[in-house]
C-alpha cells in the first residue's frame, strides 16, 4: 500500500469531495455518497472486488433500519396536510402561544418527530407561517424547532441510527433529551426577532377542520412509538412496525377518497429521503470495512477527553455533507467499530453525536437552502437566524453530555 493510501488520508479526501459536490455542484446526495464510498474504499486499501458490494450491503442495512419509519412519517405528513388537520393543529397552538416565533417553533418541534423528517415538517407548516405578519420569525423558529426535535428526540432516523452505537435505554435518554430539547427550542424562539414592522399574530388563511380529531393522526404515531420502546414486541423492528400501524391510524382518520391521495403524496417524498439515507449507509459501511475508526480514535486518544471524540468526528462529517442522518449513521458506525462506546456512558455518547449533528447547518446542509428559499433572506441572515442558533444548541447539548458523563461515569 502506498504511504498516502491510508484510511485517514482517504477520509479527508472524501470529506472534501463531498463538500465540493454538494455545495458547488449540488449533485444528488445518493450519487455523491455512494460514489464517495467507492472512492474512499479504493484509496483506503479496501479490496477493489469488495468495495461496491460492501457499499451496497451498507445501503441495504440502512434501508431496513430507516426505510419503514421514513415511509410512515411521509405518509402521516400527507394525511395531516390533505385532511386539513395542520390548520387545526396550528390554530390550537397559536391560541396558547400567540407570538409567531413561539407558535412556529412549537409547531415545527411537534411535527418533525411523527413526520420523521425536519424538512418535511417545515415544508408542511410553512404555508401557514407565511400568513403571519412576523412570518420570518415564525419560519426561522419552526426550522430551528424541527431540527432540534428531529436530532434529539427518540425515535427519529437520527436517534435510531445513534442507538446502534450507544445502545441506550429509551427511558433514561428521553428523560434528558425531552426537557433539554424543549428548553433549547423555547430559548431559540425567544431569541429570534422579526422586523418591527412585521409584528402581528398568526391566522391561518384556510379553514381549520377536525377539532380535536385533527390531533389524533399526529399523536397516535407518537404514542405507538413510545409503546414500542416500552414493549418491543417485534424486537429491534418494533419501532418500524408500530409506526406503520400509526400510519394506518392516520389514514383511517381521512375521508376514504383522500387515503390514496395521501399515500401517493407521501411515497415520492419518502423515496427521495430513503435513497439519500442509503447513500449514507454505503459510505458508512465502506469506512467501517477499513481501519479508520480504530486509527481515528487512536490518534485522538489522550489528546482530547474520550467523551469529546464522537463529537469531533460528527462535526467533521456534518460540515462536509450537511445531512444530520448521514452524520449520525457514519459517526455511530465508527464509534461502534472502535469500541469507544464502552468508555463513555450511553446517554452522554448519544448526546455528543447528536450535538455534532446540530453543529454545522450551513452551505452543505440541504435544509439551509430550503429555509433560505422560504424566507427569501440573504445568506448572511440565514446564517445568523438559523445556523447560529443551532450551533449554540450544539454547544449546550455537548456541555450537558459532558456534565452527565462527569457525574455518572
Amino acid at each position: 500500500m502506498a504511504p498516502f493510501a491510508s484510511p485517514l488520508f482517504a477520509f479527508v479526501v472524501v470529506l472534501l469531495l463531498i463538500a465540493v459536490l454538494t455545495v458547488k455542484f449540488r449533485l444528488n446526495p445518493f450519487l455523491t455518497l455512494f460514489s464517495s464510498a467507492v472512492i474512499y474504499g479504493l484509496i483506503a486499501g479496501v479490496p477493489p472486488d469488495s468495495v461496491v458490494g460492501t457499499a451496497a450491503r451498507g445501503a441495504g442495512a440502512i434501508f431496513a433500519l430507516l426505510g419503514p419509519v421514513v415511509f410512515a412519517g411521509s405518509v402521516i405528513a400527507g394525511a395531516i396536510e390533505l385532511g386539513g388537520y395542520r390548520e387545526r393543529i396550528f390554530l390550537d397552538i397559536n391560541r396558547l402561544f400567540s407570538r409567531p416565533a413561539f407558535a412556529g417553533g412549537i409547531a415545527g418541534f411537534l411535527l418533525a418527530v411523527p413526520f420523521m423528517c425536519c424538512v418535511t415538517a417545515f415544508i408542511v407548516i410553512s404555508p401557514l407561517l407565511s400568513c403571519c405578519r412576523d412570518r420570518k420569525a415564525a419560519l426561522y423558529a419552526a426550522a430551528v424547532g424541527s431540527a432540534l426535535s428531529f436530532t434529539l428526540l427518540f425515535p427519529t432516523p437520527v436517534t435510531l441510527a445513534i442507538s446502534s452505537a450507544a445502545a441506550f435505554s429509551a427511558g433514561p435518554y428521553l428523560a434528558v433529551a425531552v426537557p433539554l430539547s424543549a428548553v433549547l427550542m423555547l430559548a431559540a424562539a425567544g431569541a429570534i426577532r422579526g422586523m418591527p414592522e412585521e409584528e402581528g399574530e398568526c391566522a391561518p388563511t384556510r379553514a381549520a377542520t377536525g377539532g380535536m380529531r385533527a390531533w389524533f393522526p399526529l399523536l397516535a404515531p407518537i404514542a405507538l412509538a413510545g409503546a414500542a420502546a416500552i414493549w418491543p414486541l417485534f424486537g429491534r423492528e418494533s419501532i418500524s412496525a408500530f409506526l406503520l400501524v400509526g400510519m394506518g391510524v392516520a389514514l383511517l382518520f381521512l375521508p376514504a377518497p383522500l387515503r390514496a391521495a395521501a399515500l401517493k403524496k407521501g411515497t415520492p417524498r419518502a423515496g427521495v429521503i430513503i435513497y439519500d439515507l442509503c447513500g449514507a449507509g454505503a459510505l458508512g459501511a465502506v469506512i467501517l470495512s477499513s481501519t479508520f475508526p480504530q486509527d481515528a480514535f487512536g490518534l485522538l486518544d489522550g489528546v482530547v477527553p474520550a467523551v469529546f471524540v464522537p463529537l469531533l468526528l460528527a462535526v467533521l462529517v456534518q460540515a462536509a455533507q450537511g445531512s444530520r442522518v448521514v452524520t449520525a449513521v457514519v459517526t455511530a458506525g465508527m464509534v461502534a467499530a472502535s469500541g469507544a462506546a464502552a468508555t463513555v456512558g450511553p446517554v452522554p455518547l448519544a448526546l455528543m453525536i447528536a450535538a455534532g449533528c446540530l453543529s454545522v447547518s450551513a452551505f452543505s446542509d440541504p435544509y439551509f437552502w430550503v429555509v433560505q428559499r422560504e424566507t427569501g433572506d440573504p445568506v448572511a441572515a440565514v446564517l445568523l437566524r438559523f445556523t447560529l442558533p443551532l450551533m449554540a444548541a450544539s454547544a449546550l447539548v455537548a456541555a450537558a453530555a459532558w456534565a452527565i458523563a462527569a457525574v455518572f461515569t
